[in-house]
């Protein structure tokens, strides 16, 4: 407002007030385009650089002040800085510092210093932690941190892991970051075996195969398989990883037929052979000497397939049992075939059948009283006829085993009783009965309800391998374990 003085009636002075409008000021900036691009924060101008950093036949201009100050800033830069103080050449060379196969991801880490910006892909991870550690850069190396857990966590974790394991291994990457990736890179390819490619696991490190070999739950069929893939990449490694990776197959769990081709292996010594073939004959498990212990590591049966002879099927009574070996399967889980030869069933109005269930084996140090669940469990069982396996008969279901259901199968719908004969092509010249049981574990789900064992974060550990929620309906209506209590079955008796 602004006032003013006037003379009102009979010569008085009176005070007047007149509104004034409010104004800004708006006048902008006047920029010159073409100098404003030159004053944004760039290493790639080199305009105002005071240091040259060389990366074999390129150079790299920098600002020393933004290059080693700041939370993105690479304390091994600012010590060289310090170092070359007063000397005329003002340069560090990194050639022999950073591995070759880093180089072309370099102006992705300078760009992070300049502008906080940086795209982790999993082909650059490797690169960028080891220049992370070399350049001793904390932010950028908890940026790839971060990224490695979204990498091996993601749908396409089997994807990354071998590629994040192989950078790991050859990039040296170091410390504990190194071996944690390769643990959970083993972790993810072993439970997904099958479909690597054989160039995709032969390009992994041999640190990293040995590691993958020797796990009990490696998704193959059988051991026959682990003995053909170490065949196939013979070819390519040196003797001595092949004698290495030769220790992680288990020769006593090799067909026949396998077992003849391991005379022409020269990388695997006599003293294995007979090692396994002692095992093999051995009833009850062995003590190895001293001389096979690199051979004794593991010796239990793996794999997503079963094959089982029952010895003296027709000699079985209704209603008793015989379990396979048990095949480890996942953290805490195994897995093996139960067959009951002449049936569950001791009724007369219905002729008697062969009763075929898989069922899942918790480890023995599973709380009895925990409630768990297993999920997305896809499973057959085939029985062969020996004579003509074109007569074979298969059945496939996917079931949710679980604490109170750790077994399923079928009761009916295979052999009968009155058809199980040599004749026909059901028994083996020496009274046997074959079974052939496989499982699909890549989509299974575990869950545990409440605490397992002694350890509050076993919960936490087990769960969620993989999320799959086609479940069926359940066959038959009972499992074999509600049958095993109704009669209170005990161990496998024949008559």
């Amino acid at each position: 407002m602004a006032a003013s003085i006037v003379e009102g009636f009979g010569g008085q002075t009176v005070g007047a007030f007149r509104m004034q409008r409010k104004r800004k000021l708006t006048a902008s900036f006047l920029e010159i385009p073409e100098e404003k691009e030159t004053l944004q924060r760039s290493w790639r101008t080199g305009q105002h650089s005071d240091w040259t950093l060389t990366l074999g036949d390129q150079e790299f201009k920098v600002h020393k002040v933004i290059v080693a100050t700041g939370e993105r800033a690479s304390a091994f830069l600012a010590a060289a800085f310090r170092k070359h103080l007063g000397e005329s050449e003002e340069r560090t060379d990194l050639t022999a510092l950073i591995p070759k196969q880093c180089w072309p991801h370099f102006e992705a880490v300078l760009d992070f210093i300049y502008l906080d910006s940086i795209d982790v892909k999993a082909q650059s991870w490797g690169p960028l932690v080891k220049m992370a550690d070399v350049l001793q850069m904390g932010s950028l190396h908890a940026k790839c941190v971060e990224a490695g857990n979204s990498f091996l966590s993601s749908e396409d974790a089997d994807v990354h892991a071998p590629r994040l394991a192989v950078d790991a291994v050859e990039l040296q990457i170091g410390g504990q970051l190194q071996q944690e990736v390769i643990d959970i890179a083993v972790d993810l390819m072993a439970s997904c075996f099958k479909s690597y490619s054989a160039e995709t696991l032969r390009a992994q490190p041999v640190e990293v195969l040995q590691s993958l070999l020797q796990r009990d739950d490696l998704e193959v069929d059988d051991e026959d398989a682990v003995f053909d893939f170490l065949l196939s990449i013979s070819a390519q490694l040196d003797k001595a990883d092949m004698e290495l990776l030769w220790r992680c197959c288990r020769l006593q769990q090799l067909s026949a037929g396998h077992v003849l081709e391991v005379a022409l292996i020269n990388e695997i010594p006599k003293q294995a052979i007979v090692w396994a073939l002692a095992n093999r004959v051995s009833k009850r498990p062995m003590a190895p000497p001293a001389w096979a212990s690199r051979w004794a590591a593991s010796s239990r049966p793996r794999g997503r397939q079963i094959t089982f002879f029952i010895p003296n099927a027709a000699n079985y009574a209704p209603k008793k049992f015989v379990h396979s070996e048990s095949h480890r399967l996942l953290d805490r889980f195994s897995w093996r075939v139960l067959i009951f030869p002449y049936g569950t069933d001791t009724g007369t109005g219905k002729p008697r059948e062969t009763a075929q269930f898989v069922e899942m084996v918790p480890d023995a140090d599973v709380d009895q009283e925990s409630e768990w669940t297993v999920n997305g469990i896809t499973y057959s069982i085939t029985l062969v006829n020996v004579k003509d396996e074109s007569k074979n008969i298969t059945k496939e279901h996917t079931f949710e085993f679980s604490n109170k259901e750790v077994d399923h199968g079928w009761h009916r719908g295979f052999l009968t009783i009155d058809n199980m004969t040599t004749e026909k092509g059901w028994l083996s010249e020496d009274g046997s009965l074959c079974f052939r049981a496989s499982l699909d574990s890549r989509k299974a789900e575990v869950n545990f309800n409440s605490a397992v064992g002694d350890d509050p974060h076993q919960e936490v550990e087990n769960a969620g391998l993989l999320n799959f929620s086609n479940r069926q309906p359940a066959l038959n209506g009972i499992s074999a374990s509600s049958v095993l209590q109704s009669f209170s079955c005990q161990g496998s008796e024949r008559t």
